[in-house]
């Protein structure tokens, strides 16, 4: 981190100095957890599976004395596969002797704050998978996009309501779009409500969708990804850190929670102070049949 030391002028005047004030940076701190399955962590292996159980079906009249034909249980899994996350902040001795407002408190708080912006990421990478996809990644976003996405999950059996998950591009077509609407669907309170700026996260519903927006949304190859889903269509995992404790000196530990741990790394010789915070996770599409990707120009 670079430190702009002061100078004295004439008089005992300063050229520079260092406000305590501290402002927030602009970023995007949406958290979809809550549209997600979360997977309890298992013990012994970094990889869990897990089933999705066979649906029901109809009975079948086969006579009065003949033997009931035996139907087929088709169970599929999904796997987990935890991997490490990690992210690391280093600040010299300089930064404290100068008076800076950025110390190591408030470093591992910004630590701490992305853990859920990695999830985020994880989940909006997983988005292009889908095997069902709407949209035109050679034009903008609209109305009709969300509409479609709803009808390919009705088709699949799905029950609402729904969650689509939107970048800001998206977003601002959507609204726009929505504005230019003239039928009934205009004029009703939730397309109103869409028209207010919210800027990034939970927008809330329309016609039975949840919409959020997110700039961890994919652009590749010139197209953005986007999604609508029903409930568990997603799905993760957080590997319990806590039990790296016994690796890591407690002197050393400066966050120690089941999902993340931050800790201490100090060098004397070169005296520079070090926060490394970890987390083990896993994100994956438990049920390819409940999303579908959204694709618009990018």
């Amino acid at each position: 981190m670079t430190i702009t030391t002061t100078s004295l002028l004439t008089g005992g005047m300063v050229s520079e100095i260092l406000s305590g004030l501290v402002t927030e940076a602009l970023y995007d701190p949406t958290s979809l957890r809550s549209i997600a399955l979360q997977v309890p962590a298992g013990f012994g292996s970094t990889t869990s599976e897990v089933t999705i159980d066979a649906a029901p079906g109809a009975f079948a009249a086969p006579g009065e004395t003949v033997a009931v034909p035996v139907s087929t249980y088709t169970t599929t899994e999904f796997e987990l596969v935890l991997a490490k996350y990690s992210r690391a902040y280093q600040i010299t001795d300089l930064v404290g002797v100068a008076g800076s407002p950025i110390n190591m408190q408030r470093i591992v708080l910004n630590l701490m704050q992305g853990l859920d912006l990695t999830l985020t990421d994880q989940f909006c990478a997983l988005f292009s998978t889908f095997t069902t996809q709407v949209g035109n990644g050679a034009a903008v976003f609209d109305v009709d996009t969300i509409f479609d996405g709803s009808f390919a999950l009705n088709l699949a059996n799905n029950s609402g309501p729904f969650a689509a998950v939107l970048s800001p591009k998206q977003m601002n077509e959507f609204m726009n779009d929505l504005r230019a609407q003239t039928n009934l669907m205009a004029y009703n309170a939730p397309s109103q409500d869409q028209l207010i700026a919210k800027g990034p996260g939970y927008h809330g519903s329309w016609n039975g969708v949840d919409l959020w927006q997110t700039d961890s949304a994919v652009v590749a190859a010139g197209v953005v990804h986007g999604a609508i889903m029903s409930q568990n269509c997603l799905a993760y995992q957080m590997g319990n850190v806590g039990q790296m404790q016994g690796h890591i000196p407690t002197a050393n530990m400066i966050v120690n929670t089941p999902e993340m741990v931050v800790e201490l790394d100090r060098s004397a010789l070169s005296g520079q102070s070090s926060a490394v915070a970890h987390a083990y996770l896993a994100a994956a599409v438990a049920n390819d049949s409940r999303g579908v990707d959204l694709i618009s120009l990018g």
